[in-house]
């Protein structure tokens, strides 16, 4: 089960969630997108961060996927998903801009 499931509580509903007039729940919705959003960008800063000061090693697990199973209690393909994702990422050049390259050189 992922952290995202529904299998447990299928049917469940958060109160009030039926009141809301429809242009409600739809700034609702746009809210809570935003705050999804800025909770994802400061997880994968502060999971880059204990991988740049080694933090995993520093307080005495094997690496950084053991520290986040132990203390945020995911699977550890979470942990290697999070990971990854908070790693700088390269990307490769396209097709256009290596053209533009090789003209310039």
């Amino acid at each position: 089960m992922t952290i995202h499931s529904t299998a447990l509580a299928p049917k469940a509903r958060t109160p009030g969630w039926p009141d809301l007039a429809d242009v409600d729940l739809l700034r609702a919705l746009v809210e809570t997108e935003r705050r999804r959003r800025r909770l994802d960008a400061a997880m994968r800063a502060a999971v880059a961060e204990a991988e740049r000061r080694g933090l995993a090693a520093d307080t005495g697990y094997r690496d950084t996927v053991d520290l986040l199973t132990d203390l945020l209690r995911i699977s550890a393909h979470e942990a290697r998903r999070r990971i990854e994702y908070a790693a700088p990422q390269t990307r490769s050049l396209s097709r256009k801009m290596r053209r533009v390259l090789a003209v310039a050189s």
